[in-house]
């Protein structure tokens, strides 16, 4: 058997070199995180939305965004609006930390982190009036084509049986309901409540309809860059938003949004 003694200086010279080797993201801690820069849909009701004449978002994801970090008394930066599916490349390359608002996948949960839900978000078809079809399972949609958000996901369970058996034309997501009315496609699918909203806002309700079996029932988290030291920050951030829950701090910010539908 052959001994080998290492010096202290030797030990603590192989220990510095490997530590120095590693990649910094292992050493970012929750104090690292001293500011969180925040994105989201400019076009998703009432998640998250865009405001033209303000420049500003609002929406309930980012109304609770701001309460967390507030409670920990982490400064909040709001990003440029982008396209979602850049914004999804530059959540994943860390040039901002937190997404406002996303379905989980287990493609996408290999590449970002979740928190706990905000709220839940259900999935409808909308179609044009006097072309309603029975629909009670996915197999309905079959041999009809349909739209649906460019580079979006209905979760995991919606997204696996389209890929195989349905036909969609991805397009931005403000283009859906004006596609369906011109008779581009047979449905299209949106979140129930946004849709809706888009139905009011384009004076579309007489002209277009919410089927009402609802595709799916998603969960909606926010989604961290595995990249940002904020990440680090998971289980408080997700200790304040089940205190947001028990307190009806968010059952408030639903009633505000949801209050008319």
């Amino acid at each position: 058997m052959v001994r080998i003694r290492l010096s202290v200086c030797t030990i603590l010279f192989l220990l510095g070199s490997f530590f120095w080797m590693m990649p910094s993201v292992v050493f970012a801690d929750g104090r690292s995180c001293t500011s969180v820069r925040i994105n989201g849909s400019s076009e998703w009701y009432p998640v998250s939305m865009y405001s033209e004449d303000t420049k500003k978002f609002h929406g309930l994801a980012i109304g609770v965004a701001r309460e967390v970090f507030r409670r920990l008394k982490i400064p909040v930066t709001v990003e440029p609006k982008l396209p979602w599916k850049r914004m999804l490349k530059q959540l994943r390359n860390g040039d901002f930390d937190l997404l406002l608002g996303g379905y989980w996948t287990q493609e996408r949960a290999l590449i970002y982190s979740y928190s706990d839900p905000i709220l839940k978000d259900e999935i409808a078809v909308f179609v044009r009036k006097g072309e309603e079809f029975p629909l009670v399972e996915l197999a309905d949609l079959i041999g009809r084509v349909g739209l649906r958000p460019l580079g979006g996901s209905y979760g995991e369970k919606f997204d696996r049986y389209a890929k195989i058996y349905l036909s969609f034309h991805e397009v931005p997501e403000d283009l859906s309901i004006t596609l369906l009315g011109a008779g581009r496609a047979d449905y299209a699918v949106l979140g129930r409540y946004d849709g809706v909203h888009q139905l009011r806002e384009t004076g579309e309700l007489d002209r277009i309809v919410d089927l009402p079996w609802p595709v799916a029932s998603n969960d909606v988290h926010f989604m961290l860059s595995n990249l940002s030291p904020c990440t680090n920050l998971l289980e408080d951030i997700n200790k304040v938003i089940r205190d947001l829950h028990e307190e009806g701090f968010i059952q408030e910010l639903e009633a505000q949004y949801l209050g008319g539908f």
